[in-house]
């Protein structure tokens, strides 16, 4: 979709949204009509606060990204429409509290918030599998050297939106603009040099092509820059690279709060996790990770894996279907038990909530000799989530992760936290976000060779 379908798609699903929050509550009124004592009043004291209801909702459907439509399994858009209708159902209580004289029956909320799970997932569903075969029947293009495979195979694989690659060629390739003519979405990796590239945007902005194209780290740094003029010369203020003083004090304050209240609530799951853990050995695992400015810092976790699970292979990163993982351990993981000991290091000023995860010595100094911005990561604090867990996988590149890193870093703000920590409850239960990393053959032999492109 585009242009003015787009704009129909995006404007089109949060008014249904509200049609179905609103007539969710209604329903459940008048079904519970004669049971209810003071039925006129409640239903006028429901009029005056609907406005905010409404609200509310665009809000938190909003900072769940549940107006975007990037889930297109049942479970995960019912899953997200639970958390969204879940604090949707805490605002209400609260505005129902606040304001004395919203009587607002428990009965009407619990029946309501299930007919808007049910009613807001099937809708979902629907517009969201619309809009996947509108986008999956578009041809695609993919254009650069060794990166277009990798590309390629990803989309190849997502078997959703954009899967549909027709070509994949080098920039130099002659037949480029008669394929570019052929395909519906033009993709171009980072590995093509700036000068070409600015030449194919150019190209497809002038034929009103659509084209996405894979940034550079250093070019992250420029996302955040502000118009400025000097004189009758227009130019782009850079954003300086980290946060303010008052940013990280904010930071620090909502860190210690947080904690302080996680700590009562996971006290007792924390226990029996313990208990559970010391039966079989010990029940905590420490390494040395790195946090901001490159200080090193000791990180706790419940174990997961076998006893001294590196004596052997040294360090290295878990792999999917990872052996040194116990049946216990994949528990722990898929629900994140194993890190509720990282309060602890929060509390203690190593770690922030939100931030980039915080990696061992050997890795950071094996990928900054591989990607020269790696170190820029840690202008913050490292965290216990942050963008490249909720947009990413655990198993996503370290140069993709990486990226989102900067994006964090470069356009830090305080809501931007917040929407991180309300989204990490999203990801929680997806399978994806745990998965070690995979290992296989040379992308060159997973990507159909009859789409590659030679001169």
């Amino acid at each position: 979709m585009r242009g003015g379908k787009y704009r129909l798609f995006v404007t089109l699903t949060p008014l249904v949204d509200l049609c179905i929050v609103y007539l969710s509550i209604v329903i459940s009124f008048y079904w519970l009509r004669d049971s209810l004592d003071a039925f006129t009043d409640n239903w006028y004291s429901f009029l005056k606060v609907s406005p905010f209801i409404g609200i509310a909702y665009l809000i938190i459907s909003h900072v769940m990204e549940f107006d975007k439509p990037k889930d297109f399994s049942f479970f995960g858009i019912a899953y997200t429409g639970f958390l969204t209708v879940f604090f949707l159902f805490g605002f209400t209580t609260a505005i129902s509290f606040l304001a004395r004289g919203f009587a607002y029956p428990r009965s009407v909320m619990a029946i309501s918030s299930l007919l808007q799970i049910f009613l807001l997932a099937l809708w979902h569903l629907l517009i969201n599998q619309v809009y996947l075969w509108h986008n999956k029947k578009k041809t695609v293009l993919v254009i650069g050297y060794r990166k277009a495979k990798e590309l390629a195979y990803k989309l190849i694989k997502a078997n959703g939106m954009w899967s549909c690659i027709r070509h994949i060629c080098a920039p130099e390739n002659k037949k480029l603009k008669e394929y570019m003519q052929e395909c519906d979405v033009i993709f171009l990796t980072e590995d093509i040099d700036e000068d070409t590239k600015q030449k194919i945007v150019r190209y497809c902005v002038e034929n009103s092509m659509t084209v996405l194209y894979e940034p550079r780290n250093t070019e992250i740094f420029l996302f955040n820059a502000k118009f400025t003029q000097i004189d009758d010369s227009p130019l782009l203020n850079v954003h300086k690279f980290g946060l303010t003083p008052l940013d990280n004090m904010m930071k620090r304050i909502v860190d210690v709060l947080l904690c302080l209240l996680a700590f009562i609530i996971f006290l007792i799951p924390g226990l029996i996790v313990y208990l559970i853990l010391k039966v079989g050995g010990s029940a905590f695992y420490s390494q040395e990770r790195v946090t901001r400015d490159g200080k090193i810092f000791r990180i706790y976790k419940f174990r997961t894996m076998i006893e001294n699970a590196e004596a052997l292979s040294g360090p290295v990163l878990a792999n999917e279907n990872d052996k040194r993982i116990t049946c216990f351990g994949k528990f722990l993981r898929t629900t994140r038990l194993d890190e509720i000991p990282q309060i602890i290091n929060i509390i203690r000023g190593d770690m922030s909530i939100v931030g980039p995860r915080p990696e061992r010595p050997f890795f950071v100094d094996q990928f900054s000799r591989e990607i020269p911005e790696y170190y820029l990561r840690h202008r913050v604090k490292a965290g216990l989530t942050g963008l490249a867990q909720i947009e990413g996988r655990y198993n996503t590149s370290v140069g993709d992760k990486l990226k989102y890193d900067l994006l964090y870093v470069n356009g830090y703000s305080f809501t931007l936290d917040v929407k991180i920590i309300i989204q990490t409850l999203n990801i929680l239960l997806r399978k994806s976000s745990t998965q070690g990393v995979k290992q296989h053959k040379d992308l060159s032999d997973l990507v159909d060779n009859t789409l590659w492109r030679e001169d």
